[in-house]
């Protein structure tokens, strides 16, 4: 493989102005009335400027949410200081509905026809009328489920895992009922994502390669082995499966197979890849070493490499030929912050949220810090556009990234330890990462859905809190705030007026999605 790097060089903006003028002759000269005139209406134009310049000091010094915010780097060139506006929200007043069972549970959901399809971490799966919370069925399987269901022609797909080195099962329901059709076997945690050529086709990912699957029966079509120790999510594109395969993080093999038989195409080495983009005939991606490459469709060269001064890449988006991506650099704490280097804590499992999907529990790990960016890069040829560093330089873990309109919109999490969570919402000018408005969080923002101008955003704090905000996505303005006894990960889902939540609290809500209002919710029964 064409594994050439190419870094592209920084170029410095240039930027000049020119001043205009020109002189009168005497012919030109306006008479005297109009002379007076001009000269009367600029004092007046000069006066109104100065009160207008007053009573704009004036309303900064008494709103402490509009304050001066870091501006991105071009080049060797910064973009002048802006005022951006800068809110802190509040947390919520309402008092949440109370949790039966303890945090822990968590819920996936699936919306489609009017039921909702539910997936836990208890060994039972649901499904919901959309409009009023009832059960229409449920089916016990083995093991958990910590990815949303997948429905397609009538059927759901779930896969489930038996403990961390357990089994895995793959289950196919019928959605009217929840009867079995069919339940596949393997040997390791596994992901699904369904065929974009053939809908009765279901891939299947894991340690030890992939497969494909007959959606009617479950039997195996192909399968292509690996021997590397982790898989990501395959992605089917014009005939064409992606697929990756990982020995550490940052450290594998990208795939490119033929969707009809699994023969291999080509492969490109030195990557462990989460979703790539494809686009064109060109297929960019996101390894977690802290790059990102272009890469030739039909045969896997490598056009271009960028490098970052980072651990890793998340959340790549194309728009109108420039890539935007979130950057996470991971640092060690300051001594004076790290008296006990080992902390027991469900913070990464919030901190590093696109990275792993999985419900947080409680583990010993060393405290980090994290340094998180904002890139625009142009997808010719990886040259950077520009970048924004979020939280003063300061500690972050970028969480979510999302592209509409001309604005970039990103999050991070600046809470070290997870105990209290606090965030940052960040709205960005793609065009050269000026900063548009600023939110702070007292919660860590998780994933977010991005809809009809409005931001509807999963937060944590902690073990027993958690918070859904709808935000103005023009001017990050609050809308409404839903309060919830247990950490928010999963994203929130817009189906016709209503917002569907799964907490790990073991309930689903249902929210009306202009004012937030609860129209029902469903407390799973945890146990079977």
């Amino acid at each position: 493989m064409h594994n050439i790097e190419h870094k592209p060089a920084q170029e410095e903006l240039a930027s000049t102005s020119e001043q205009k003028g020109a002189t009168m002759t005497e012919r030109q000269k306006p008479s005297r009335a109009w002379r007076y005139a001009i000269i009367g209406g600029s004092a007046l134009l000069v006066f109104a400027v100065i009160i207008a310049g007053l009573l704009t000091f004036a309303n900064q010094k008494e709103n402490s949410s509009s304050r001066l915010v870091p501006t991105p780097t071009i080049g060797a060139s910064t973009i002048p200081t802006t005022l951006a506006r800068e809110t802190t929200l509040p947390a919520p007043v309402a008092t949440p509905i109370p949790a039966l069972i303890p945090p822990g549970h968590n819920i996936s959901v699936t919306t489609t026809n009017g039921v909702a399809y539910l997936s836990t971490d208890d060994n039972v799966a649901y499904a919901l009328r959309l409009s009023n919370g009832a059960m229409l069925w449920r089916y016990n399987i083995d093991g958990a489920v910590d990815q949303p269901p997948l429905v397609a022609n009538g059927v759901v797909y779930m896969a489930s895992f038996v403990g961390q080195n357990g089994p895995a099962h793959i289950y196919a329901l019928r959605a009217n009922d929840g009867s079995l059709l069919w339940r596949y076997d393997n040997n390791n945690y596994s992901y699904l994502s369904l065929s974009t050529s053939d809908s009765n086709v279901v891939y299947v990912s894991s340690q030890n390669g992939i497969s494909a699957l007959s959606g009617n029966n479950g039997t195996i079509l192909w399968h292509f082995a690996t021997k590397d120790s982790g898989s990501e999510s395959p992605l089917e594109v014009k005939g064409v499966v992606y697929y990756s395969s990982f020995i550490s993080y940052g450290s594998g093999t990208f795939y490119a197979l033929r969707a009809s038989d699994g023969t291999p195409i080509w492969h490109y080495t030195g990557a462990s890849v989460f979703t790539p983009i494809v686009a064109n005939g060109v297929i960019y991606i996101g390894p977690g070493d802290g790059t990102i490459a272009a890469l030739n469709a039909s045969n896997g060269h490598q056009i271009w490499k960028q490098t970052f001064d980072a651990n890793q890449v998340q959340s790549p988006h194309l728009v109108n030929s420039v890539l935007y991506l979130t950057t996470t650099k991971y640092l060690l704490p300051p001594s004076a912050h790290s008296a006990s280097p080992l902390q027991a804590t469900t913070a990464i499992g919030s901190l590093l949220w696109n990275t792993f999907q999985n419900v947080p529990a409680m583990q010993t790990i060393p405290q980090k810090q994290g340094l998180s960016s904002v890139y625009a890069i142009r997808a010719s040829d990886g040259r950077i556009l520009w970048h924004y560093t979020m939280n003063n330089g300061k500690n972050s873990w970028a969480s979510w990234l999302s592209v509409e309109n001309g604005v970039v919109y990103a999050s991070a999490n600046t809470d070290t330890t997870g105990a209290q969570g606090l965030g940052d919402i960040y709205a960005l000018q793609s065009s050269n990462g000026t900063v548009l408005w600023h939110d702070k969080l007292n919660r860590s923002p998780g994933t977010a859905l991005l809809v009809n101008d409005t931001i509807y955003m999963s937060t944590s704090a902690g073990l027993s809190d958690g918070t859904v905000y709808a935000l103005r996505a023009h001017d990050g303005s609050l809308l409404w705030d839903y309060p919830i006894l247990g950490p928010v990960f999963n994203p929130p889902i817009l189906d016709g007026t209503t917002v569907y939540i799964g907490a790990t609290d073991g309930m689903v809500y249902a929210l009306r999605a202009d004012n937030g209002r609860i129209v029902w919710h469903y407390l799973i029964q945890v146990g079977g």
